[in-house]
């Protein structure tokens, strides 16, 4: 039985990975991980038997996914050369003014038959609610929305798509801080984390004994030559 909803009102708490390769549909097709970060994620697709590639300006070494230090905006790739591209929560760290390249390099390394994934955090739920005052990712989001629509618009295509609820889990606020902080790409400081409203509105996540915070996830598959069945 799924768990990916396509009403985002009724989106049920499922892990990512779990959503992702839901969404996928499984397979041993060639995947293009844009925005891979370490590659955690392209690692774990590639042991579910996916031939994966990531890239990032970041990328740090593993496997046994392939790694290429590259930006979204310019993809040091062959064209027509993946199955699959996905961004997977990072189409919004693109700067905005390379979201639009980014996704028209991710459409040219896609084969005839390729399929573009794009899988967003929606500003919906208590991670939004504890985040905002510190890192307010709303308008950078939508964005990244307007920039699938601009795909769409562009070329006859088909689309499908589907909603989640990711959640977190902390034992203490305190443990909430030092995850914040220890994202790389993090942009505020210990201090705004720590103001009293993130407290207040974090501690209203509390569950017996831990905090549960989840937000809203909009996942979507877009292509071409082939139609997608909703």
């Amino acid at each position: 039985m799924s768990l990916l909803s396509v009403d985002p009102a009724a989106a049920l708490a499922i892990k990512p990975i779990d959503a992702l390769l839901e969404f996928l549909g499984g397979g041993t097709e060639k995947l293009l991980d844009i925005g891979c970060g370490e590659g955690m994620l392209s690692d774990t697709l590639s042991q579910h038997g996916y031939a994966v590639t990531g890239i990032d300006p970041l990328v740090g070494n593993g496997s046994p996914a392939w790694r290429v230090r590259a930006s979204a905006g310019a993809i040091p790739l062959a064209s027509n050369s993946f199955d699959i591209a996905v961004f997977h929560w990072s189409l919004h760290h693109v700067p905005e003014d390379l979201m639009g390249a980014a996704l028209e390099e991710a459409q040219r390394v896609l084969n005839e038959n390729g399929r573009l994934f794009v899988i967003e955090p929606e500003p919906v739920g208590s991670w939004q609610e504890v985040s905002q005052p510190f890192h307010d990712e709303t308008a950078v989001q939508a964005k990244a929305a307007q920039a699938v629509e601009e795909v769409i618009k562009a070329r006859p295509s088909q689309r499908r798509r589907q909603y989640y609820l990711s959640e977190d889990f902390y034992d203490s606020f305190d443990g909430f801080v030092d995850s914040m902080m220890s994202h790389a790409y993090n942009r505020y400081t210990e201090d705004q984390i720590r103001q009293q409203s993130v407290r207040e509105s974090f501690e209203s996540c509390r569950e017996d004994d831990t905090y549960r915070l989840c937000h809203r996830i909009r996942m979507e598959e877009i292509c071409w030559n082939t139609i997608v069945q909703a």
